[in-house]
């Protein structure tokens, strides 16, 4: 029997990365655009859940200003404040198939994206669009909280092993990351904790990097939790780079010659201007890595002795 899946994807809708051509590069999945890259999700997820009628999946939207769930599947029946089962249960329905998945995952995710730039009501009555960044920000390259996504989509994990013995999903979990941006360099702490979290739980962690740069921290997260790093070589297949490497589950992958990891930059950011550095200074007491030389630690304060040779610290740090 194949295994169950619980497959957690994370999409970046981040309006100011699709509005630019930076790092897009020509006939990439990036350069097509986000309606292309969502056609493919979505086909994508049609596959998924024909593999296996208890696959379930979760859709993040990665957004400029947060995460959003766009879509969810029902992990159990549920029951109201009377003890009734709530409309849920009718996905528990083995009857009925197919249907329920995959004729509303399309639909519900396309309207939740819609409802993330919605005018809403203002507090005087009347109208007042989403926040946008500040103009301040424009100058910087764009960006999107791909951290915050990877922690909202473990605590999604956690919550459904929790759920287990209650509705009897014993889904194995795993994550895929759709990026079309640049990394930032300030999410480094945040992003390789998530990652050492995911590897902690043996949730393998699938990255696709759409533009034409690749991702360091997405090439550590599948290198870290043995997933597939995948930099499509053309864009009009994505949709195939899905299917031929995130559409099974665990086991019969074990039997798929998977794309392997060319060049991992493990390269660490410096906690005091987030730079990417080959060679820095490493504190002993927190392992915290800075690219000058420094008399207290920044991160526990503790001293640093003058008697060492600056060069046997580069040494230790580009060791460590």
């Amino acid at each position: 029997m194949d295994d169950k899946s619980l497959l957690i994807v994370l999409l970046e809708t981040n309006p100011r990365v699709w509005e630019s051509s930076e790092g897009k590069g020509e006939g990439t999945a990036a350069a097509l655009g986000l309606t292309h890259v969502l056609g493919a999700t979505v086909t994508f997820l049609n596959a998924f859940f024909a593999l296996n009628q208890q696959n379930r999946a979760a859709v993040i939207a990665v957004h400029d200003d947060a995460c959003h769930y766009l879509y969810t599947s029902p992990l159990g029946v549920e029951t109201d404040e009377d003890g009734e089962e709530t409309e849920d249960a009718k996905w528990m329905n083995k009857v009925g198939g197919l249907d329920p998945l995959q004729s509303e995952a399309g639909p519900t995710i396309l309207t939740r994206l819609g409802e993330l730039n919605a005018v809403k009501p203002g507090s005087n009555g009347g109208e007042k669009k989403r926040s946008k960044p500040e103009a301040s920000a424009s100058d910087a390259p764009a960006s999107s909280p791909f951290a915050g996504a990877l922690s909202l989509a473990l605590c999604y994990c956690n919550r459904a092993q929790g759920l287990e013995n209650t509705a009897g999903l014993r889904a194995k979990p795993r994550i895929l990351c759709l990026q079309a941006s640049n990394d930032n360099p300030t999410d480094y702490i945040p992003m390789m904790n998530a990652i050492f979290s995911a590897q902690r739980q043996s949730i393998p962690i699938d990255a696709f990097a759409l533009g034409e740069h690749d991702s360091a921290f997405l090439q550590q997260a599948a290198h870290i939790t043995r997933g597939a790093y995948v930099k499509p070589a053309l864009g009009q297949g994505l949709l195939q780079y899905l299917l031929s490497t995130a559409a099974l589950d665990l086991r019969s992958r074990t039997f798929l010659k998977l794309p392997a990891a060319r060049g991992v930059d493990f390269r660490a950011s410096c906690f005091c201007h987030k730079r990417a550095v080959s060679v820095g200074f490493v504190c002993s007491v927190c392992l915290s890595v800075f690219c000058e030389r420094r008399a207290r630690c920044d991160t526990c304060s503790a001293a640093f002795t003058d008697d060492v040779d600056p060069s046997s610290l580069a040494l230790l740090g580009a060791n460590a």
